[in-house]
This record gives C-alpha cells, structure tokens and sequence, in this order.
C-alpha cells in the first residue's frame, strides 16, 4: 500500500500545487481519509526531508531530490543486472525488492525464467491470477517469447475468471505450452511462484496490491466489461515494492514439479 508520501509525490510529478488542491486530488484519487491538518503536516515533514520545496503557497518535487532518487534506483537497477545464478550455491537465497510490477516483469522474463536448466525440465508458474503483458514494454514481451522459447512452461492459475482466461490465451499465443486454470491452492494469498530448473523464485505482493489485483480480475462477469484503463494503471504503479527470494533447491522444485505438474498432467 503506498504512504500518502509516495501518492504526494506521484501528485506532484510534473506540476506544482497548492495544499488545498493536494489534499483534494488524495482524497479523490487514493480515497485518503485523513484531515486537511494531516495533509499539511506532512507536506511540512517532506519539506524538512528536502524532497519538496514550496514557493508561495505551491508545492512541487525538488529537483535535486528527485535527481538522487534517480541516481539511487538505477544504481541498484545495475546490481540486479549483476545478479549470476548460475554462481548461486544449492540451498542459497537471494533476496531482491523491486518497485512495481514492470520491473519484477523484467527481472522475470530476463533472469529468473531464463535460468540455467541443463536438464531441460519444464518450466512451472504457480499463480494466483494470470499474469498479463497487456500494457507492458516491448521488451517485456520479447523477453516473454524468449523465455517461452527456451523451455517448456506450464502455469498453474488459482483464479479462473474471464479476464485470466482472456490473458492465458494471450501468454499461449507467446509460447506458453499450457495454462491450467482453477488449480486450488498453488499459490498463496500474497506469493506466486516461478520454477525452472533447480530454482524457485518467489514473488511477494503488498497485500493492497493483490487486493486490487483480484479485484479487477474477479469482477468482470465477461472480458468486455474488464476496465483496461485501470488494469493499466494497477499495473504501471512504479513506487508498489515487491518483495522477490531466489533459491537454489533441486530437491525443492522437483517437489513443486511433482505436485502440480507430473501429477496433473
């Protein structure tokens, strides 16, 4: 769930705003429910931390904060690109966090799908709602078919709602060899998982997130009545941290292999 922080500074990208028009956009857009006293005390807090500056009675991002944001985020962007699991050690965990859904979209397509399987087992996706590329960048699709292309995969999806069904014909047409729906109990309330070879990568979503993730998927009784603007804007929400664990466990994901694969096939 995002602080009124992080939904301050997504307010003020790019524009400059009064208290008053700030505190009405968090109302009408993130449903906050706090005083306008709040609002202005914690536009006083971001002032003191230098992530904004006022000048009159507008608020706006200061530059040089944003501009050490930025340094940061791309900083340990190139430590992810650093990241060698082939040097990972059986039993050993990696713990990475990621902001937002595109970035664990890359690091899935890019690394944890694509990880070294000598044997060329199937690759298995335990999910509770299908993952969609719908919106994503055209990387995130090639990687997508890359990743497809190098193993066989197989997704297991808890949800089977129309909008899951409507993105699993989409993942099949990008390779996916098979996509199981109503698979009760193959993920949990806040994880999925993906597992190839002998590597288990599990994706951690912030229980709001997942909340509006199910929301979306679950209420639409038929594909055309599926908000696409919104799922678009879920999706695109950059300052969501996700929390992801690499482990290295041949016994482990041959275990998941056997229970929702083999067994199901």
């Amino acid at each position: 769930m995002n602080s009124t922080k992080e939904n301050i500074i997504e307010i003020l990208s790019g524009e400059e705003l009064t208290a008053k028009q700030i505190h009405l956009r968090l109302q009408r857009e993130y449903s906050f429910e706090g005083t306008y006293q709040a609002t202005h005390k914690t536009l006083k807090q971001m002032i003191e931390n230098n992530v904004l500056i006022k000048k009159e009675n507008d608020y706006s991002i200061n530059e040089n904060w944003a501009e050490n944001f930025k340094k940061k985020a791309e900083t340990i962007t190139e430590k992810r690109k650093q990241i060698n699991l082939e040097e990972m050690k059986e039993g050993e965990s990696i713990n990475l966090s990621f902001n937002g859904i595109r970035e664990v979209g890359w690091f899935l397509v890019n690394t944890a799908m694509v990880a070294p399987n000598p044997e060329k087992k199937p690759g298995l996706a335990l999910w509770r709602f299908c993952y969609s590329l719908v919106g994503l960048d055209k990387k995130h699709i090639e990687g997508a078919k890359k990743a497809f292309s190098q193993n066989e995969w197989h997704c297991m999806v808890e949800n089977n709602k129309p909008v899951d069904k409507m993105f699993g014909e989409t993942l099949k047409e990008y390779g996916a060899k098979q996509i199981k729906f109503g698979v009760k109990g193959c993920a949990t309330k806040l994880s999925d998982k993906v597992i190839i070879g002998s590597y288990i990568t599990e994706i951690i979503y912030p229980s709001t997130f997942r909340k509006l993730w199910e929301i979306q998927n679950s209420l639409p009784k038929k594909v055309a009545e599926f908000n696409l603007a919104k799922h678009f804007g879920l999706m695109a929400d950059k300052f969501v941290k996700i929390e992801v664990i690499v482990t290295k466990n041949e016994e482990m994901a041959e275990g998941y292999r056997e229970e929702y694969l083999y067994s199901t096939s």
